[in-house]
């Protein structure tokens, strides 16, 4: 998967590439005819998007927010809506792992949700960032992502706090419980 190669990439690219993932993966579902082959892999989609949000909840969005604060909309704002998108996200992507059979209406209602996330973090979040985070700091950011998905949930979570001071806690208290 898109993590293997995270001690030479900076934390943009890392996501970027995780982001590109989930894209690929929906292009993919698009080719599958046979739901016994579509289900399990939709499945591993919803585990890998979940923990994506919740890594970056962890350790990416609380140490970015700080460089985004001159950025139009403000920083502590994009943050918010980043993580209020996490939950509506993860709203749907519940629905869907809650259906003894993945069906085509409730991953479009996902997709959906996800690509107007990913294209606003990226332009929004991290196009900004390119030019605010030197390459150490983008190295240093994308180990600690990587060292969050040991602890973070690969479950959508959509109770979890939309509150920027909160919810890392959250992801890390859940993570480590299920992971425990």
């Amino acid at each position: 998967m898109a993590t293997n190669n995270s001690e030479s990439l900076g934390i943009i690219d890392l996501i970027l590439s995780e982001h590109k993932y989930m894209r690929d993966e929906y292009e993919h579902f698009k080719s599958i005819d046979d739901d016994s082959e579509l289900d399990p892999r939709v499945r591993k989609w919803i585990a890998y998007v979940s923990l994506h949000g919740h890594k970056e909840e962890i350790a990416f969005y609380p140490k970015v927010e700080v460089y985004l604060k001159d950025e139009k909309k403000g920083g502590h704002h994009l943050i918010e809506h980043g993580i209020k998108e996490h939950r509506e996200l993860e709203t749907e992507l519940k629905k869907l792992s809650e259906q003894p059979t993945v069906t085509w209406k409730q991953i479009r209602k996902a997709i959906q949700k996800l690509m107007h996330h990913l294209d606003e973090e990226e332009t929004d979040i991290l196009k900004p960032l390119e030019t605010k985070l030197d390459r150490q700091t983008q190295l240093d950011l994308a180990r600690q992502f990587v060292e969050a998905g040991r602890y973070a949930s690969n479950k959508p979570h959509p109770e979890f706090s939309k509150d920027p001071e909160k919810a890392p806690q959250d992801n890390v208290n859940v993570g480590f419980a299920e992971k425990h």
